[in-house]
């Protein structure tokens, strides 16, 4: 499976989770710009990039408990379900917080490497 499979069978939380990346690469990347040719050292902003991070691993999470309801929904009225289409969408509820669980540890990354960059110039 590739990440376009991966992605499309994430389900549309998949675009948020998406959103909050471009900002998280974003801003990280703004701040070392910023960092490194113009030599100031703020945090301000900084916190968008655990923000953003956060909020994908959230909106993963979320986004795999409204699979599981609807599947549970889908088998409670079907009555006879065999078990390997069970454990198929078991399965694909996992990719959502899979994409937020990277998100979140890219952007973790990226927040502590430039905090301590930045703590480091200002000392």
């Amino acid at each position: 499976m590739n990440f376009i499979d991966f992605y499309r069978a994430g389900g549309p939380f998949m675009n948020l989770i998406s959103i909050m990346a471009l900002l998280t690469i974003f801003v990280a990347v703004w701040k070392s710009f910023e960092l490194f040719s113009q030599r100031t050292a703020t945090t301000k902003l900084l916190d968008l990039v655990l923000l953003g991070g956060s909020v994908a691993l959230a909106t993963g999470l979320l986004s795999q408990i409204v699979g599981i309801v609807q599947a549970l929904n889908a088998i409670m009225e079907a009555a006879d379900v065999s078990p390997a289409l069970v454990m198929g969408g078991a399965k694909v509820s996992f990719y959502a917080p899979i994409y937020g669980f990277v998100v979140f540890i890219i952007s973790m990354l990226f927040y502590f490497l430039l905090k301590e960059i930045i703590k480091a110039k200002v000392e």
